[in-house]
């Protein structure tokens, strides 16, 4: 039996991030709730197979985020910092969006990087142990007339949408100070692009509302 939108909450927390259809499974509405120190990934569709579905989508945000799998439930999972007082929730919109909506493999083995839109460069975010603290640093090809404005701007992008911790105009650290490459790899596009990337927020923001009031995924 499905639960009441305020028994999901009691049992798993507030609704973080919503997508209204998902285009892998008969374009359910899947739901992320997060309660310390766990995140669930939840669904309202009474279907056959959502459970199998929401147990991919978890194994997907363990791969794309580098959280770590619930050895519980099929459909949670969390992170090494245990979210302490929501500590790498931030991010936590773009992790289900990329598990919900995508089909690929993020690939770290050879490194943090992409390329940029607004200039010939490849950029890289490199990992350093400093004095105990795990720093990430935005940097590239300097491929482009000034350089050092886009590392700026890319490094803002990255703190704003991972609520990291700003170390200078070019690093940052995670505020557990773990080493998490997969959730870094995962924003860098993002952070690229912040204009539209804000753009697409907008947009799944207001999807997120209709789907919100429709289907019951609110306290109310």
């Amino acid at each position: 039996m499905s639960l009441r939108p305020r028994e999901v909450i009691e049992k798993y927390g507030s609704c973080i991030e919503l997508i209204s259809m998902d285009p892998f499974f008969k374009d359910i509405t899947v739901g992320l709730f997060f309660k310390e120190p766990n995140i669930t990934v939840y669904s309202y569709s009474t279907l056959d197979g959502v459970s199998e579905r929401l147990a991919e989508i978890r194994d997907r945000i363990v791969s794309v985020s580098g959280a770590l799998p619930s050895k519980d439930n099929p459909h949670q999972a969390s992170f090494p910092c245990s979210m302490k007082d929501g500590c790498c929730s931030s991010p936590l919109r773009f992790v289900l969006k990329e598990a919900v909506t995508k089909d690929r493999e993020l690939d770290v083995t050879n490194g943090i990087n992409c390329k940029d839109l607004r200039s010939e460069m490849m950029i890289k975010v490199n990992f350093e142990l400093k004095s105990s603290y795990n720093v990430y640093t935005v940097s590239g090809d300097d491929n482009t007339e000034k350089p050092i404005i886009r590392y700026r701007a890319i490094t803002n992008g990255l703190i704003k949408y991972g609520g990291f911790e700003r170390i200078d105009n070019f690093s940052f650290k995670l505020k557990c100070n773990q080493r998490n490459d997969k959730i870094i790899n995962l924003l860098l596009p993002l952070a690229r692009n912040i204009s539209a990337t804000e753009e697409s927020l907008a947009a799944d923001d207001a999807a997120g509302q209709m789907t919100t009031q429709s289907l019951g995924f609110s306290a109310n």
